[in-house]
């Protein structure tokens, strides 16, 4: 049994599931928070070394406590290592901003930024004394470098999200036991997330849509061993926005 802890947001579905899945393969330690459970990860997992939590991840005052729960449960005496990866993402509202509620907007930016925000600073501080080796993973997007129209919040707290990562990466340059911070853009992949923008209507729909029937979206699997490897390796410095 491995001795290495991953803690995954949004790991119902998609990249998340696929992450879940391999690290489970090799017998790693996973907890998953997402709102609905994977019935394929429940029948791979064994229980010592899966647990979920259900969680709405845009309800951000719950944030804290799940992972406070999380880390009491954790004997870091008995580990090597400890990851949390921020994959939990929504591309919706995909409208003008004039046209998204309040509800809508908050739900993304708390979702896509605020929610990766909080779970770093608590992360970070939970785990101050331990001694293992910890790292955050910050899933990002293409569409952090790329504006759109009508995709302004997602595009917006992605862009941030890296701009986030550069900077606590600098903050854990030099402090002892430095928490390794770094973001991942994933590229285009085959998931729901891909599927919504292309069913949307909106400029860049067609875009989506011809992207699918070109083949040019990746397996989501094909990615999460990319990440994985990504996450192993030895040249990877604080604050590093990497491309898969």
């Amino acid at each position: 049994m491995s001795n290495h802890v991953y803690i995954i947001t949004g790991a119902s579905s998609g990249l998340g599931a696929e992450i879940s899945r391999q690290l489970l393969l090799e017998e790693n330690n996973v907890f998953c928070l997402s709102r609905t459970e994977n019935d394929d990860i429940i029948r791979q997992a064994s229980g010592y070394r899966y647990k979920f939590y259900s969680i709405d991840l845009t309800h951000v005052e719950n944030v804290y406590l799940i992972l406070q729960e999380i880390i009491a449960t954790i004997d870091s005496s008995k580990i090597d290592s400890i990851t949390l990866i921020n994959n939990a993402a929504s591309v919706s509202p995909i409208k003008d901003i004039q046209y998204c509620t309040q509800d809508e907007i908050m739900a993304n930016i708390q979702l896509n930024l605020t929610t990766p925000i909080m779970l770093t600073s608590s992360f970070i501080r939970l785990t101050s004394e331990w001694e293992v080796k910890r790292r955050i993973v910050n899933i990002s997007s293409g569409s952090a470098q790329y504006p759109a129209q009508s995709m302004s919040l997602y595009c917006s707290a992605k862009s941030a999200l890296n701009m986030f990562s550069r900077c606590v990466g600098l903050e854990q340059d030099g402090v002892p036991n430095a928490v390794q911070v770094f973001a991942v853009d994933p590229g285009m992949m085959d998931t729901e997330m891909q599927k919504t923008a292309r069913d949307s209507v909106f400029q860049l729909s067609e875009f989506f849509s011809k992207q699918k029937l070109e083949g040019n979206l990746t397996d989501p699997a094909h990615v999460a061993s990319k990440i994985l490897t990504l996450i192993n390796s030895l040249v990877i410095k604080n604050g590093d926005i990497h491309h898969v």
